[in-house]
């Protein structure tokens, strides 16, 4: 027992005496000093070591790409349950129209239309720009006359116009020239007050009257598509026309 005590001191002697050593030729630069504690890596190797290890480095950028990942598969899907309009119709009048009865108008119209995009499906959009023209709706008015502008300035899809004769005399004002709809508006009759009565939202204003976008002698002239769409809208305008003396003179029968 005596002995291997003294053993292990004669080791811990010899370490001692090497480690000075060492230490001589690092300060004299005959050696090269070991790399500090904290530059020496710790390699992982548990599985639960290996993840937390993982995690610590990868995590923004694994947060970064689901995020991506979930805003994507949103827009994706979507776009996937997006209805594809074949038609889209301004409704513009200074008596507000709820959003549930622009659906009847739509409802309306596509009795009339036909599937444009080949969808299998007639689906016409109402862009409703209605307001109740009073000082205390103002922001709202001004919320919707901007709609309308836009919708002017950049809709090449928009050919049929719903007014009122105030929104219909609006338009006098910013035309140069030619009008900006087409002849003398169509007034709407009995055939479309009564199919858009219905669901409790009770009755459209009256002297709703609908016309055609004009596109000859415009910036929408040269575009295939803007005439495509004035051609439809068109062929629904005399559509309704026809209807409605139909009803007209069943009447009077």
């Amino acid at each position: 027992m005596a002995e291997k005590k003294t053993n292990e001191i004669i080791e811990e002697q010899r370490r001692a005496r090497q480690e000075f050593l060492d230490l001589k030729k690092m300060q004299h630069g005959e050696m090269e000093a070991p790399p500090k504690p904290s530059e020496v890596a710790i390699v992982p190797k548990t599985p639960k070591e290996k993840w937390d290890n993982f995690w610590f480095q990868y995590k923004w950028y694994v947060i970064a790409i689901t995020a991506i990942t979930v805003v994507v598969a949103v827009l994706v899907a979507q776009c996937a349950t997006r209805t594809a309009y074949d038609y889209e119709v301004v409704l513009f009048s200074y008596t507000s129209v709820l959003d549930e009865q622009a659906d009847k108008i739509a409802d309306y119209i596509e009795k009339y239309a036909e599937d444009m995009n080949g969808d299998g499906e007639v689906n016409v959009q109402i862009i409703n720009c209605s307001f109740t023209d009073s000082a205390a709706n103002s922001q709202y008015s001004y919320t919707m006359m901007t709609k309308l502008q836009s919708t002017i300035a950049a809709d090449r899809n928009a050919m049929l116009y719903i007014t009122d004769e105030k929104a219909y005399d609006y338009f006098d004002t910013i035309s140069k020239g030619e009008s900006f709809l087409e002849d003398e508006p169509y007034k709407l009759g009995s055939d479309f007050y009564e199919a858009t009565a219905d669901g409790g939202w009770g009755e459209l204003p009256e002297g709703l009257t609908i016309s055609c976008r004009r596109v000859n002698g415009t910036t929408l002239d040269k575009s295939d598509e803007a005439k495509e769409n004035y051609d439809a809208a068109q062929e629904i305008l005399e559509k309704i026309k026809a209807a409605e003396k139909g009803t007209e003179e069943t009447a009077e029968q």
